[in-house]
């Protein structure tokens, strides 16, 4: 999938110390540079981030090397579900589901 549309949106967050992060769209070489940003963003304010992944269509390993590097830097980064089948293939391909902790959904974790 080239060249598709990606954002990430920063949310209001429930909880003081939580940054939730909502992606959405096709995550690539060429547009995994707002995921990376955000990421860098929620990290910079020393809280717990969860990345809602439940709207991304697809994720490539540009996008599977944001995530780690985030994971890297912020060992409690949550991604809330559900995680679209693409996203499912590509971690469990990948070896890393192991390496991340998933929420059902953002009401599992108490949000909205």
């Amino acid at each position: 999938m080239p060249n598709g549309a990606a954002w990430v949106v920063r949310e209001p967050s429930p909880r003081p110390g939580t940054v939730v992060l909502s992606a959405t769209g096709e995550f690539d070489l060429h547009t995994v540079g707002c995921l990376r940003r955000a990421l860098a963003e929620a990290r910079h304010d020393d809280g717990h981030t969860v990345l809602d992944i439940s709207q991304v269509c697809f994720g490539d390993s540009a996008f599977l090397h944001a995530l780690v590097a985030a994971r890297s830097a912020d060992p409690g980064i949550v991604l809330a579900g559900p995680v679209p089948r693409q996203l499912r293939q590509l971690f469990a391909l990948s070896g890393t589901q192991r390496l991340f902790t998933f929420a059902k959904d953002r009401a599992a974790l108490g949000f909205g």
